[in-house]
């Protein structure tokens, strides 16, 4: 059967496992269904379905990805006609996406199938890895974080992984990305992906493995041209600043970002990531590929400026993604986003040692970018 991105089955690793999974769906529908002001009774009685149905949908045990197409879709009416938010309702297809991939690892055993590997075959998004990140880090993405669960008793406050199926997820991204193809797109998908999910792992093993990762990859890269590789190095370099390398950025953009090429491909990535770019990815040659006139840059210019502040991990990758942005789309700023942008530029260039020193003079030609487009 084929899965949402036409993922098939394979021999002793079949996606149909991922059926059985249903912790992180089961926990949106929770919160979405308390915001409405909603009881499990009220739901079961409007869906037709006794209450101890919706108690295992919402617990895990009755898994949302078994459920038949016409009952998910009852379901998502039920919630859209009770007034559903907007940013809450698509959560929880996001959340069947991300329980399905977790019960196709939980239960995937022996040699790994790469081909059709989950990782391997769309570009993920970061609704998808925000939800997946949850069960291991804690922190609910935003728009749920904004809705927080009355929990009763000893409940705990998100879908969880447990410590044993924690290292069997972890062995399972590990052997992936260390069997993917070395010169194909998408083996260096499978390895970019792998390596960005495993960062959310913050053990000292995980940590290690990913630094002797991101070192290969580098070597990978023989030529300052955009390459497959080069979206591998590009992700580790942002997991291993998530983890504490102040060093891992600076260094990726100063020998990495230095042609035409690869500004589109990092302005082109991040449209993609905060949902400019709207259209599936089967793999990374979209960064490339997607003229930069196929997205205004207004929610990614919001977007950065709000995470330009000081002790942000990403603060130098987010200083150059700006000086990039302001030049080759001068069209995103308008009068009252400049003004945010300026502040916020000037805010953290009074702060010492908040950034590299390429962040600092990058910023200052935001500034003065900025200064020229308001006198226009």
């Amino acid at each position: 059967m084929p899965t949402p991105h036409g993922i098939t089955p394979t021999a002793g690793q079949g996606l149909l496992h991922g059926d059985r999974e249903g912790r992180i769906a089961g926990y949106v529908l929770k919160v979405i269904r308390q915001v409405l002001g909603s009881t499990q009774e009220d739901l079961a009685e409007r869906l037709r379905v006794d209450v101890t149905t919706v108690q295992g949908w919402e617990s895990g045990r009755r898994p949302l990805t078994a459920v038949s197409a016409g009952t998910y879709l009852r379901i998502r009416h039920f919630l859209l006609r009770s007034g559903a938010s907007p940013r809450l309702l698509p959560q929880l297809d996001t959340a069947m996406e991300a329980d399905r991939f977790i019960g196709y690892v939980l239960s995937s055993e022996g040699p790994i199938e790469l081909d059709g590997h989950p990782l391997a075959s769309w570009v993920i998004t970061r609704p998808f890895t925000d939800l997946l990140g949850w069960t291991f880090t804690g922190t609910a993405p935003a728009a749920l974080a904004e809705a927080p669960v009355r929990r009763r008793g000893p409940a705990p406050p998100g879908p969880q992984l447990a410590a044993d199926e924690r290292r069997h997820v972890m062995d399972h991204l590990r052997d992936a990305a260390e069997q993917a193809a070395p010169d194909t797109a998408e083996g260096a998908l499978l390895r970019r992906q792998a390596h960005y999910v495993a960062g959310y792992d913050q053990s000292s093993e995980t940590v290690e493995w990913l630094a002797v990762m991101q070192r290969t990859e580098q070597r990978r890269l023989r030529s300052d041209e955009w390459t497959p590789s080069w979206a591998v190095v590009r992700s580790g370099a942002h997991t291993l600043a998530r983890q504490g390398d102040a060093d891992a950025l600076p260094q990726f953009i100063g020998v990495h970002v230095e042609t035409d090429e690869c500004e589109i491909a990092n302005l082109n990535y991040w449209a993609y990531w905060l949902g400019e770019l709207t259209d599936p990815q089967l793999d990374d040659t979209f960064m490339i590929e997607v003229d930069l006139g196929a997205w205004h840059g207004d929610r990614l210019l919001e977007h950065l400026t709000a995470k330009l502040v000081a002790g942000n991990p990403y603060v130098d990758v987010v200083a150059h993604s700006l000086w990039s942005l302001v030049h080759r789309k001068p069209d995103a700023i308008t009068p009252t986003r400049g003004t945010a942008l300026s502040s916020a530029a000037k805010r953290i260039l009074d702060e010492d040692g908040a950034m590299s020193p390429q962040s600092r003079r990058e910023l200052n030609e935001v500034l003065y970018a900025l200064r020229i487009i308001h006198r226009r």
